[in-house]
């Protein structure tokens, strides 16, 4: 029985949830793939154009402008949810081991994904202390285990796809860029958030999975919320009179 004073909370509700949002987020990115891919081949409406000299241009923009809403408002619930994963999971490795020296705290991990040029190095380490350290504590003594290829690969893609996210946004609103030009910067900035989102879901299921087996391999009591209140009627009180 570990002997830490830090409750265990599991983080694999959110972690699920979290792994469903990125599958979200993966077909979606798919999809505005694709129909940048479309484009090329049927060119957008211009200013000034009848809608009925181009009607599958028309029909392509309004399907890259509900995709684009679509896509903006699971980003956004994805970033929200991992963040409250994350937090737990960091809290979780002074369950594991109370007297483990970890690099920063779980508030900080979170943070650092918000903090320019931090985040990109700071957020990486605290993931990979994460996998580092849930492990039985008398494993994670003797070596930091290195993580699975999944980890540095999730973080490349990751730092990719949002530099090419950022050129690809200014480049659709920059005039005298070639419709074509922006389309195809446009999928490759796609196809680096899908590959984001797929290593991702690694991280997310390697980490949710080593907590939880660590978790039950020392037998540590699982809260999911507040503990509940004491139950008197068992432990011999007698209520104050009336």
């Amino acid at each position: 029985m570990n002997p830490s004073p830090h409750p265990f909370t599991s983080a694999h509700v959110r972690a699920v949830i979290v792994k469903i949002l990125l599958i979200v987020n993966a077909v979606v990115a798919g999809l505005i793939l694709l129909v940048d891919a479309l484009t090329l081949v049927f060119p957008l409406p211009i200013p000034g154009q009848e809608p009925g000299e181009n009607p599958m241009g028309i029909l392509l923009a309004i399907l890259m402008f509900l995709l684009g809403v679509f896509e903006i408002i699971v980003y956004l619930t994805t970033v929200v949810f991992f963040c409250m994963w994350l937090y737990r999971s960091y809290n979780n490795l002074r369950a594991f081991d109370q007297w483990s020296r970890l690099d920063s705290s779980a508030g900080w991990a979170v943070g650092s994904f918000f903090i320019p040029f931090v985040n990109l190095v700071v957020p990486y380490r605290a993931v990979r202390e994460v996998w580092q350290k849930s492990w039985p504590p008398e494993e994670a003594r003797l070596s930091a285990p290195d993580p699975p290829a999944s980890f540095p690969l999730w973080w490349m893609f990751w730092l990719l796809a949002a530099f090419a996210g950022q050129i690809s946004w200014r480049v659709t609103f920059t005039e005298g860029v070639p419709a074509n030009t922006a389309a195809l910067i446009s999928i490759g900035a796609g196809a680096l958030s899908i590959l984001a989102a797929v290593f991702a879901f690694l991280v997310v299921n390697a980490i949710d999975k080593r907590q939880e087996e660590t978790s039950r391999s020392i037998k540590l009591p699982q809260f999911t919320g507040p503990p509940p209140p004491p139950d008197l009627s068992m432990s011999g009180a007698v209520a104050p009179a009336p």
